[in-house]
Protein backbone atom coordinates (compact mmCIF):
# COMPACT_ATOMS: atom_id res chain seq x y z
CA UNK A 1 0.00 0.00 0.00
CA UNK A 2 1.54 3.85 -0.98
CA UNK A 3 1.76 6.09 1.64
CA UNK A 4 0.86 9.59 1.49
CA UNK A 5 2.34 12.78 3.38
CA UNK A 6 0.41 13.09 6.32
CA UNK A 7 -1.13 16.78 6.30
CA UNK A 8 -0.46 19.35 8.63
CA UNK A 9 -2.89 18.55 10.72
CA UNK A 10 -2.28 15.33 11.10
CA UNK A 11 0.87 15.87 11.61
CA UNK A 12 0.19 18.42 14.65
CA UNK A 13 -2.12 15.44 16.21
CA UNK A 14 0.90 13.44 15.92
CA UNK A 15 2.67 15.59 17.89
CA UNK A 16 0.62 15.97 20.74
CA UNK A 17 0.70 12.05 20.38
CA UNK A 18 4.87 12.42 21.04
CA UNK A 19 4.81 14.92 23.73
CA UNK A 20 2.72 12.99 26.10
CA UNK A 21 3.38 9.37 25.04
CA UNK A 22 7.07 9.71 23.72
CA UNK A 23 8.93 10.77 20.47
CA UNK A 24 9.67 6.80 19.76
CA UNK A 25 5.90 7.53 18.65
CA UNK A 26 6.47 9.15 14.59
CA UNK A 27 5.39 8.92 11.26
CA UNK A 28 7.95 5.48 11.10
CA UNK A 29 5.04 3.84 12.62
CA UNK A 30 1.58 5.49 10.91
CA UNK A 31 -0.26 3.38 8.76
CA UNK A 32 -3.01 3.89 6.49
CA UNK A 33 -6.27 2.35 6.35
CA UNK A 34 -8.09 1.36 2.90
CA UNK A 35 -10.20 4.19 3.05
CA UNK A 36 -6.86 6.52 3.56
CA UNK A 37 -7.29 7.61 7.13
CA UNK A 38 -3.40 7.59 9.12
CA UNK A 39 -3.56 5.87 11.92
CA UNK A 40 -0.82 5.05 14.54
CA UNK A 41 -0.67 2.17 17.68
CA UNK A 42 -0.17 4.47 20.36
CA UNK A 43 2.76 3.28 22.69
CA UNK A 44 3.80 4.42 26.20
CA UNK A 45 7.46 4.79 27.55
CA UNK A 46 7.07 0.87 29.02
CA UNK A 47 6.07 -0.11 25.09
CA UNK A 48 2.22 -0.59 26.10
CA UNK A 49 -0.03 0.40 23.30
CA UNK A 50 -2.67 2.01 25.37
CA UNK A 51 -4.93 3.36 22.52
CA UNK A 52 -4.80 3.20 18.53
CA UNK A 53 -4.99 7.00 17.26
CA UNK A 54 -6.62 8.01 14.22
CA UNK A 55 -4.74 10.61 13.31
CA UNK A 56 -7.43 11.79 9.91
CA UNK A 57 -10.10 11.93 12.12
CA UNK A 58 -8.83 13.39 15.01
CA UNK A 59 -7.21 15.90 12.56
CA UNK A 60 -10.66 16.96 11.24
CA UNK A 61 -12.89 16.42 14.15
CA UNK A 62 -10.38 19.11 16.02
CA UNK A 63 -10.64 20.93 12.72
CA UNK A 64 -14.21 21.50 12.41
CA UNK A 65 -14.83 22.25 16.03
CA UNK A 66 -16.12 18.75 17.21
CA UNK A 67 -13.60 18.29 19.50
CA UNK A 68 -13.31 22.04 20.71
CA UNK A 69 -10.45 22.37 22.65
CA UNK A 70 -6.83 20.95 23.02
CA UNK A 71 -7.45 19.80 26.56
CA UNK A 72 -10.54 18.24 25.34
CA UNK A 73 -8.41 16.11 22.46
CA UNK A 74 -6.00 15.17 25.39
CA UNK A 75 -8.26 14.14 28.00
CA UNK A 76 -11.08 12.45 26.24
CA UNK A 77 -9.69 11.26 22.83
CA UNK A 78 -5.30 10.82 23.59
CA UNK A 79 -6.52 9.35 27.39
CA UNK A 80 -3.53 11.82 28.78
CA UNK A 81 -3.89 12.80 32.60
CA UNK A 82 -4.24 16.37 32.61
CA UNK A 83 -2.98 18.02 35.92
Amino acid sequence: MSRRELSEQEVGILKLIQVHYGSHNNEDGVMFSDRDDAVIWVKDEKGSMPLLANLTNLASWRTDGTIPTEEELLRVWLRVEIT
